[in-house]
């Protein structure tokens, strides 16, 4: 059985948008040699992206259900069987899929689930012909990947896109090779590790930025400007603490011109969460909620905090320079979930990770997609506000146990540098370092590093 987030997918049908992982079609026929190539090619393709998935039953356009051509029956014709097997046909390495239904404007739409974990590239096994014509041809390698316009699309995989493919399998196999050496050093002693890690290299810590003054220099700037469109909308927000990145990148790369930045940025933001930091607003039905152009650089403010919505504070600006703000309330203080807790009295010891964990991951997905130089660092800044007197509890996910603990402290600033070419599979060390100065002031509290690495394997791998 294929392990589905299902939160993370019913944000995704409920704000689609096309991006690397990510494909959209209208209604497919699964009797039909077209419907199947559609379904295959890009099933291989997210398979070689690492995992993804494909919404059926959307205009490509409108990007809302297709209401005309709906099956009477989707479960029957979008079954997870026929999906496997049709997929298994083709696939030249086997893999498992999964399928979820999600229901938007009373219709019910099927998402094909294709899991991360790849490790050898996955090919065609044979050809698929549609009147004639080959759609699917044996030993074809399809991945998704950004075409000359910058829109996203599943293809024969090109030149260019060899070198991505080739450091996601190497990603899984390190991630593989990792918990491997954990597994078999669990009881070697803390001198002996560190011999070991003398003889092969040695792992440094992380040292703090020597351009501190800079990344504070971008959360100042960008909370200055949350704070200025707010009062400019007339907004009042309930009362919340809130976290906030700074992002900048130390290497070389080209400059895009704004709408092309845009464009690069969104198609290979991984979307881990359905909700992902410096996220995609240009669909969005509210014209105040999308972004625009401010001072050379694209902002966005996304403020619902009605009800009848899920309630959401963010704030976002992204620079062509390669500079990056997201301000962002804590979900402790704005969420509307049944077990939700009382505003400004607790922060979960669980969602500093993963929120953490995201921004780098979709950091270095950023840098990637503008081609910055090998030798290029990430330097992040993340600031935690409204903290006093707040309880560490663990009400997101209460089967882990968090004992009571106290902090008198209202503001925590971290800072890391994170090389451009780490891979997502290595990123808990760098999490670690960032959450750290957090969670100490809860009385020194700290996660163990094995609960670390799974919640960031779990977030990359989108299994929470």
């Amino acid at each position: 059985m294929v392990d589905t987030n299902r939160e993370l997918i019913e944000q995704l049908v409920l704000r689609p948008s096309e991006n690397l992982n990510v494909e959209i079609k209208t209604w497919i026929s699964l009797g039909d040699p077209a419907g199947q190539a559609k379904i295959v090619k890009a099933a291989l393709a997210l398979r070689n992206r690492n995992g993804g998935f494909l919404i059926i039953g959307l205009n490509d356009e409108t990007l809302t259900p297709d209401m005309d051509k709906a099956p009477a029956n989707v479960r029957a014709v979008f079954h997870a069987d026929a999906i496997q097997s049709l997929v298994s046909k083709y696939a030249s390495e086997p893999f498992q899929v999964g399928v979820e239904y999600v229901e938007r404007d009373g219709i019910e739409l099927p998402v094909i689930v294709i899991p991360s974990g790849l490790r050898t590239p996955v090919a065609a096994k044979a050809d698929l012909y549609v009147d004639g014509s080959p759609q699917i041809r044996a030993d074809e390698v399809y991945f998704r990947t950004l075409v000359a316009n910058n829109s996203v699309s599943s293809t024969k995989i090109k030149w260019k896109d060899w070198r991505d493919l080739i450091e996601i399998c190497l990603d899984n196999r390190e991630a593989d090779i990792g918990r491997f050496v954990r597994r078999h050093l669990a009881g070697v002693g803390p001198s002996m590790l560190q011999e070991l890690m003398a003889a092969l290299g040695g792992v440094s810590p992380l040292q703090q930025p020597s351009d501190s003054d800079q990344l504070e220099a971008v959360l100042d700037e960008g909370k200055g400007r949350f704070e200025a469109v707010v009062k400019e909308r007339g907004l009042a927000l309930p009362p919340h603490g809130s976290w906030e990145v700074a992002m900048i990148i130390d290497g070389e790369f080209t400059p895009l011109p704004l709408a092309q930045f845009a464009s690069q940025l969104n198609a290979s933001n991984p979307d881990y969460t359905g909700w992902p930091v410096w996220l995609d607003s240009r669909a969005f039905s509210e014209a105040d909620l999308r972004p625009y152009v401010l001072n050379g650089a694209w902002e966005t403010l996304i403020v619902r905090v009605n009800p009848n919505y899920l309630k959401h504070i963010d704030f976002m600006r992204q620079a062509p320079s390669g500079r990056f703000y997201n301000y962002r309330a804590l979900e402790d203080d704005i969420t509307s979930s049944q077990n939700a807790p009382t505003p400004m009295k607790v922060l979960d010891a669980i969602l500093p990770v993963l929120r953490v964990s995201e921004a780098i991951a979709v950091g270095l997905a950023f840098a990637k997609a503008l081609q910055v130089n090998e030798e290029a660092t990430l330097k992040f800044a993340f600031r935690w506000s409204g903290l006093n007197n707040r309880e560490l509890t663990s009400w997101a996910d209460p089967m882990r146990y968090v004992s009571s603990r106290k902090t008198r402290q209202d503001v925590v600033v971290s800072m890391v540098s994170v090389p451009a070419d780490t891979p997502v599979s290595a990123l808990s060390r760098h999490v670690k370092a960032a959450v750290q100065p957090l969670y100490e002031v809860f009385s020194g509290f700290m996660l163990s590093d094995s609960v670390l690495e799974e919640l960031t394997q779990k977030l990359i791998e989108r299994r929470l």
